[in-house]
């Protein structure tokens, strides 16, 4: 459970200490800068909890149920309650940044489907054919992702 101090700061402290932590997430720009602040600044528990709630609310964006949800990630419903609400009545932040997720897997799954298309169009010459095929299959069920 996330724990605040119980003596509270001067507002103007607080609320530069908010402008430095946002202005310090716009900064970062690589995936690898991000992975090291993200090491840094969180907890191991604290990185599960958010990747938590990220996965929570694409899976709701993917119109999974909630008990399917609370099942796969081990998660109470009353935690998808809460990020149901915010992307509902939230600021859209959710929507950003999964909406790009979305469209990327979308954009992945269509070069895959041309990829499919074509090899079906065009096996290998001189191969056997059985072989390649299952080959393929592997390759495709090692790149499938949990959800």
């Amino acid at each position: 459970m996330t724990q605040v101090s119980r003596y509270p700061l001067r507002k103007e402290i607080e609320h530069r200490m908010g402008e430095v932590f946002l202005d310090s997430i716009g900064m970062v720009t690589s995936r690898k800068q991000v992975e090291n602040f993200i090491e840094d600044l969180l907890s191991p528990t604290e990185k599960v909890m958010l990747a938590k709630r990220l996965s929570i609310a694409l899976l709701l964006l993917k119109q999974y149920d909630h008990r399917t949800i609370s099942k796969i990630l081990r998660v109470g419903l009353e935690t998808i309650n809460k990020v149901n609400r915010s992307l509902q009545k939230g600021k859209g932040g959710y929507q950003m940044v999964l909406g790009a997720v979305i469209r990327q897997e979308k954009y992945h799954e269509f070069l895959q489907k041309i990829d499919d298309f074509l090899a079906d169009l065009l096996p290998p010459a001189h191969r056997d054919w059985s072989k390649w095929r299952k080959e393929r299959w592997v390759t495709k069920l090692r790149n499938t992702k949990p959800f």
